[in-house]
């Protein structure tokens, strides 16, 4: 209670006083509907870009706006140098790097009609020994005591020889070629090493012993021929199952209306990853690189019985790679080691013709 001038006390109601002070305390915590102060214009309020176009533009200055960087949030543009048009052309190159007609899997390798041997892989050794039994012989004794033949047990020597193929690459080369350009390159060594085992084995049939040869001279390979190589295998009690020849010879027999008829082209199968024709129960195999190019005008097919070639692995191809500081460089090796021989000569035979 207060006192008024005239010395009256004057009544003060406190709810009244209560109510007065809650509303102030409510106000206080109540935030404003807009701020009070002045805030900074966000980047999204302010393009210069629009004003600086115009100011080059009308300075004749042939600028042209390129775009806007938005991950790192600022604008940009470019000049040309160069009043010659193939100078603001880029080059591109592709990411992904092609090798032209690769050489396809080793027709040998792994082979059905190759008789493999893995006996030495993880062993010491480097020769691999494949026993062989002569023929009997049949005769008429009656009462009397069979003429007997003393057996010669024999063995072929298969003697295991390293293949390697191997190239290098730069360091700094290395660390600007494109990714799949290393890919392609080790799949080179693999390719190389496929023609190396096919090479192998060719050059050792021709070099060793064979059951027959038929030489045709300047005739073109034909279904006769091929009709006459079995006839002759089999009067030899061996089965062929194969025979392999060079592309060139290929295109002849493509051209022989009768084997055309009678060979199933539209059905075309794979050994390890050459081609094969199926005709007169052969499996005909079609080898692009080797020795089967003889000489001028000349090439040497091979026919084939099941296992008449033996094949022995010390290993599987494998791939190396190493770094050598002193030169900067990197160096790729794909090697194998592998053996082979000829273990029944009558299951070979050679055939020799033009094409």
């Amino acid at each position: 209670m207060t006192q008024k001038e005239d010395g009256m006390p004057t009544i003060i109601s406190v709810d009244e006083v209560a109510e007065k002070a809650a509303k102030k305390v409510q106000e206080k915590m109540t935030p404003a509907e807009k701020p009070k102060a002045l805030t900074e214009p966000t980047e999204a309020q302010v393009n210069y870009k629009e004003k600086v176009a115009a100011m080059i533009r009308d300075r004749n200055c042939n600028w042209t706006w390129t775009g806007e960087n938005k991950e790192k949030e600022r604008q940009y543009f470019e000049s040309i140098g160069g009043l010659v048009a193939a100078n603001a052309v880029p080059e591109i190159w592709a990411a992904d790097v092609f090798r032209c007609c690769p050489y396809p899997a080793s027709a040998f390798w792994d082979a059905p009609f190759v008789k493999w041997h893995d006996d030495i892989k993880g062993k010491p050794g480097d020769t691999v020994n494949v026993i062989t039994v002569p023929k009997s012989t049949c005769g008429t004794a009656g009462c009397a005591e069979p003429d007997s033949d003393a057996v010669t047990i024999g063995k072929t020597p298969i003697t295991l020889e390293e293949y390697q193929c191997s190239q290098y690459i730069c360091r700094d080369d290395l660390e600007d070629v494109v990714e799949d350009t290393i890919t392609e390159l080790n799949e080179s060594l693999m390719s190389c090493l496929d023609t190396c085992i096919d090479n192998a084995f060719i050059a050792n049939i021709f070099a060793g012993s064979v059951g027959g040869t038929l030489d045709k001279g300047t005739a073109y390979m034909n279904a006769a021929t091929i009709a006459e190589a079995i006839g002759s295998m089999r009067n030899g009690t061996c089965e062929p199952v194969a025979l392999i020849i060079h592309p060139v010879v290929e295109a002849t027999l493509m051209q022989d209306s009768q084997f055309v008829n009678a060979a199933t082209f539209g059905d075309r199968s794979v050994i390890t990853g050459g081609h094969i024709i199926q005709y007169l129960g052969l499996d005909i195999v079609v080898v692009p690189k080797g020795s089967l190019h003889i000489g001028s005008g000349t090439y040497g097919s091979i026919l084939l019985a099941r296992y008449a070639i033996h094949a022995a692995k010390k290993r599987d191809p494998i791939l190396e790679q190493q770094y050598l500081v002193q030169t900067q460089r990197k160096y790729v090796y794909a090697s194998v080691r592998f053996g082979k021989s000829t273990v029944c000569s009558d299951g070979v035979w050679l055939i020799y013709t033009a094409k």
